[in-house]
């Protein structure tokens, strides 16, 4: 059996599937835009552990990553494949975001609004400096390896696209992730 816990809450998910499909499944707060081509990168992610049962990095995450992103456990959801059955553990880039920016509003005990709002700003600024620096190599390797009609063209699915959106967007606003996961840690 596999198991991916995808920002802390535990999905049921099949050898051969795409983590981002995991995720869409279960309505999980992970981005996804275009389709499993790799161009959005929006899908980003840490490995926190069970990557053994992932498959290695493709050659377009290799191009949008550096080596060090990499070595670090950071993938794109939509080119990462459960290899094997185990237990992965994955804290999606938006998760991430969500959470600090929690911490600006409710800082937590010993931190303050202003210093947990700078982190949030340079993690944001980082972020979208990685993307535009790695252009030169990440948009290429995707227009090979998908076509260049499909990376430009990559919501092939509006109504599947807006439906997992508002499925996401729902499970958010209702708090249903939020209790998941309180109920989870209550049973541990």
């Amino acid at each position: 059996m596999v198991t991916v816990i995808i920002n802390d809450v535990p999905m049921e998910a099949k050898v051969g599937e795409r983590v981002l499909n995991v995720a869409r499944r279960n309505a999980a707060h992970i981005g996804f835009v275009c389709d499993n081509t790799g161009l959005c990168q929006t899908c980003r992610c840490q490995v926190l552990a069970g990557a053994e049962h992932l498959s290695p990095p493709s050659e377009i995450e290799r191009a949008w990553l550096s080596p060090a992103q990499l070595d670090d456990g950071t993938r794109l959801a939509c080119q990462t494949v459960i290899r094997s059955a185990g237990e992965i553990r994955v804290e999606s880039f938006a998760e991430t975001m969500r959470r600090m920016a929690l911490e600006v509003i409710r800082p937590p005990r010993g931190t303050d609004p202003v210093s947990n709002l700078l982190g949030l700003g340079t993690r944001l600024l980082n972020r979208v400096s990685e993307q535009i620096a790695a252009l030169p190599t990440g948009l290429p390797e995707v227009i090979a390896s998908n076509g260049l009609r499909r990376s430009l063209l990559f919501i092939r699915d509006g109504g599947r696209y807006l439906d997992d959106l508002q499925r996401t967007a729902e499970r958010m606003r209702t708090g249903a992730e939020r209790l998941e996961r309180r109920r989870l840690t209550a049973a541990e």
